[in-house]
Order: structure tokens, then sequence, then C-alpha cells
């Protein structure tokens, strides 16, 4: 079935983090009425304002984006991996890095799957590309506007995707994105993900 919506900021809900250490705005909870501990789908936003252990969530997998600040250094044991702005990275989030932030703190968007259930691919997008959205069978396309309003047209007509707020669809054929240069950035800055369906549902 075809749908498509924006969230609002207004519409994300502020949980605190299953370790007690922080606070996120989850945008996304799939099923419906789905906690932390039995989500398939989670999509959340959240400060990080000081260091310390991230949550366990096992068989849970984890894309992360920083989206404001300069640089989020996460050590797992004895490696140490460095985010810059609008570059995801996976991990398996039975992990717990340890967050450092040695240019204070930071703000991300965590894109998070069951395995066996569901798979994500996350990148960066750029309104000057006009990038095209498909959703997988079955699955769904996510666009999170960073920068700039987004224009995403579909099939009933155009959705605005202000900075802070989420489109999530699930339209057969592609979207087509683009930034609207009312927003003051001609190029915009979002983060796509594609999640598909991998097993029974």
């Amino acid at each position: 079935m075809s749908w498509l919506k924006v969230l609002k900021a207004s519409d994300y809900k502020t949980m605190p983090w299953k370790n007690g250490g922080g606070v996120t705005q989850d945008i996304l909870l799939l099923p419906e009425d789905s906690t932390h501990e039995n989500f398939d789908i989670r999509l959340s936003l959240a400060p990080i304002v000081g260091e310390g252990p991230f949550s366990s969530f096992p068989g849970i997998d984890r894309h992360i984006t920083l989206l404001g600040g300069e640089r989020l250094e996460l050590v797992f044991g004895s490696e140490t991996r460095v985010l810059r702005r609008l570059e995801p990275l996976y991990f398996d989030s039975v992990q717990q890095p340890v967050s450092r932030l040695p240019d204070g703190a930071v703000r991300v968007l965590n894109v998070m799957t069951r395995r066996g259930r569901w798979h994500a691919q996350v990148m960066p997008a750029s309104g000057g590309k006009e990038p095209l959205l498909a959703a997988p069978d079955g699955g769904f396309v996510i666009l999170h506007a960073v920068t700039g309003v987004w224009q995403v047209g579909h099939s009933l007509g155009a959705a605005l995707v202000h900075p802070g707020e989420t489109l999530v669809s699930r339209e057969e054929g592609a979207l087509r994105a683009s930034c609207d240069a009312r927003g003051g950035d001609m190029r915009g800055e979002a983060v796509v993900a594609f999640l598909a369906p991998t097993g029974p549902r």
C-alpha cells in the first residue's frame, strides 16, 4: 500500500537512552506500539553532550550519521573510528563503543534495523543533484532534511520537508527530490535511508 508522510519535530518522542546516559528523539519506531526492546526499525535523533558508552542492542544493525558538530570519535576496544559530518558509519549495535568529543557536543541521526528482518542503506544527499528516491519492494525510503527546504514530488503532488523534518514513504515508483531555494541554501543537505525487508514480517 502506497503512502507518504512528513514527520515534524513535534511528532518526535523524547525518550531516555536505554543505558540512561542521555536522551533521544524517536522519529520512527516500527512496528507501531513497539518499544526499544522489540522494534524492527528505529530512526532517532540524539544529542551527545557527554562522553561515555553507547547502549547495547543485540541483533540490531546501526547506521549513525553526524549531523551537527565537527567530529565524533567512537572507541571500539583498541580501535577508534572518527565520524565526520554527513558520513554514515555502520556497526553491530550489540557493541558499546565509547564516545569521545574532542570538539564538544554533537548531534547524530541513528537508523537501526533488526538483523534478519530488515536491511538499511544510508547515504548523504545533495539538493543540487536532485536525488531520485525509490522505496525498495515492500520497504521504505526516508529523507531527513539537514539544511535547506526539500521538495519531494509524489503521485499526489509535492511535499515540503524543512530542516529537522523527516519524510517517510512507501510510494510505488521513484520520487524526485530537490532543495527549494526558499530555504536559504541552494544546495541543501539531507540523509537518505532505503529500508528493505529481508525476512518474514
